[in-house]
């Protein structure tokens, strides 16, 4: 009886370790998400803007989709920036940040439901720009309809116009097109948008020199929005309008996120 119950006592002993040694397989399976920076490069130095930063979600060296990353940016000028973005059927998330000139460290997380969350490792890179972009049209306080025409202004440090540069529109950080600026530095692209609120900024380059715009926020409606109360195709006055795309100006891409609940917390009232 006694040689019984030590045998049961080992056997459960076993058992336990092999539990044990389960879980933890388990476990360690999931931990093998992994991302990994894929561009820009560490240490990138540049003389164009937007930068875009994109990495790669694994498990076990298998691309991931549907994974949920958060980009964090860090510089001494700007402070930090978070942008929420899904990787695609390639495990890739991508990100287009407006960087201006100087010194960027950024990392990315990710999460998915059953498994923890991974960090990559912090990367930098710098930028250097020497021309300046304004991104005339379209603002903030006009209602846009379409083809949406933007117009943008390339000038040099001594603020005269710089011809000849390509410069590169976009919307909601997807390119929708390029155009050279003429002699007075101006550079013209239209473009079909659909309706609603947007942002767009034009970057520029010629000769090794790059530069890049603030994103503008606009909203773009029907053509025959304007009634006698000057309401846009959303009901909302134009006035009030101008006060929701102003009341947090983007300086980076990532507050894009921010003007664009607020506008529709607006829009839906």
């Amino acid at each position: 009886m006694q040689v019984s119950r030590r045998r049961l006592a080992e056997i459960v002993a076993v058992l336990a370790v092999y539990l044990l040694f389960l879980m933890v397989a388990i476990y360690s399976g999931h931990s093998t998400m992994s991302v990994d920076i894929v561009n820009p490069p560490d240490g990138m130095r540049s003389q164009s803007s937007p930068v875009e930063l994109a990495v790669r979600v694994t498990i076990k060296g298998l691309p991931v989709a549907n994974v949920t990353t958060t980009f964090t940016v860090l510089s001494d000028g700007a402070g930090e920036s978070s942008v929420l973005r899904t990787t695609d059927l390639h495990g890739i998330a991508r990100m287009l940040f407006p960087a201006l000139s100087g010194n960027y460290t950024w990392y990315v997380t990710a999460e998915k439901e059953g498994y923890p969350t991974i960090m990559s490792r912090r990367s930098s890179f710098s930028i250097t720009l020497s021309l300046l972009v304004e991104a005339l049209l379209p603002t903030s306080q006009i209602l846009a309809v379409n083809p949406v025409d933007f117009k943008a202004r390339v000038t040099d440090a001594n603020g005269r116009p710089v011809e000849s540069a390509n410069v590169t529109c976009y919307v909601d950080s997807i390119m929708i097109g390029w155009s050279l600026t003429s002699a007075n530095g101006i550079a013209h692209l239209s473009s079909p948008v659909e309706i609603g609120m947007h942002v767009w900024l034009a970057s520029a380059y010629k000769d090794a020199q790059g530069g890049v715009s603030d994103p503008v926020s606009f909203i773009v409606g029907q053509p025959t929005s304007f009634v006698s109360d000057r309401l846009d195709s959303a009901g909302i006055p134009l006035l009030q309008l101008g006060e929701i795309l102003q009341a947090s100006p983007p300086k980076f891409w990532s507050d894009y996120q921010l003007v664009m609940m607020r506008s529709s917390s607006a829009l839906n009232e």
